[in-house]
């Protein structure tokens, strides 16, 4: 996945901030869970460092789905998105890449 996606999700959980009508919030859910759900893949592997943050992209991709929606209240929600969104930036190279 190139790293400009990557910056493209992380300014979609950023936006997610502001009051915006709900087709555009499911157009940003698919977006997150498909970058959360490959960064798990790419860092899933026996033995690998990254193990570890596989596991914490699964639980964001889980927590973005956008077939079952995780009902949280605001305050939690806009916490989830800030951290998301820092997370991929943070981690944009494990994403685009996998396990380096």
């Amino acid at each position: 996945m190139p790293v400009q996606m990557v910056y493209a999700t992380a300014a979609l959980l950023f936006a997610a901030l502001f009051p915006l009508p709900a087709g555009y919030l499911e157009i940003i859910h698919v977006v997150v869970f498909g970058t959360f759900g490959w960064g798990a893949y790419r860092n899933l592997r026996p033995g690998s460092p990254t193990l570890l943050l596989a596991l914490v992209y699964a639980v964001f991709a889980v927590l973005f789905n956008p077939l079952s929606h995780v009902s949280l209240p605001d305050p939690a929600r806009i916490g989830l998105c800030i951290a998301g969104a820092i997370l991929l930036v943070v981690t944009r190279r494990h994403i685009a890449h996998g396990a380096l």
